[in-house]
């Protein structure tokens, strides 16, 4: 199984998990057979949001651990296909041994509103319409 981890770097504090997932923070694939993990930017892998999941699948991701999620991307990711679990505190190697364990719950949509923001708070990042939403006096 190969786990997807948004992570704080990809050097010194590579082995703490970030706040969410977003092209422009890091991650960690983790491959749970080889059991080790490689690190990068997120924009190596996709240069939007829009483009992140696709780059995902190709790198056979099926499982995402994160400690925040927003709602409509947690729709996205589980209508896609990933499971997408909350972590228990920021250690990624205290994480991946949870998820073995079957010790991580899944992110459901009441864990995502508690931390959501309208949009996210960063349209520009995620590439959304949330734009076109918006109601123009």
């Amino acid at each position: 199984m190969r786990i997807a981890i948004p992570v704080i770097d990809k050097e010194l504090q590579r082995n703490r998990i970030a706040g969410s997932l977003n092209v422009i923070g890091y991650i960690c694939i983790y491959d749970t057979v080889v059991q080790a993990g490689r690190w990068m930017k997120t924009l190596e892998l996709a240069p939007n949001m829009g483009e992140l999941l696709p780059a995902l699948e190709r790198e056979n991701v099926s499982t995402i651990i994160s400690r925040q999620v927003q709602p409509m991307a947690l729709k996205v990711l589980v209508n896609k296909g990933f499971h997408v679990y909350k972590s228990i505190g920021d250690l990624l190697d205290e994480n991946v041994g949870k998820l073995l364990e079957n010790k991580l719950i899944t992110f459901d949509m009441e864990a995502a509103m508690l931390n959501a923001a309208v949009c996210g708070g960063a349209c520009e990042a995620c590439s959304t319409d949330c734009e076109e939403e918006k109601v123009v006096d």
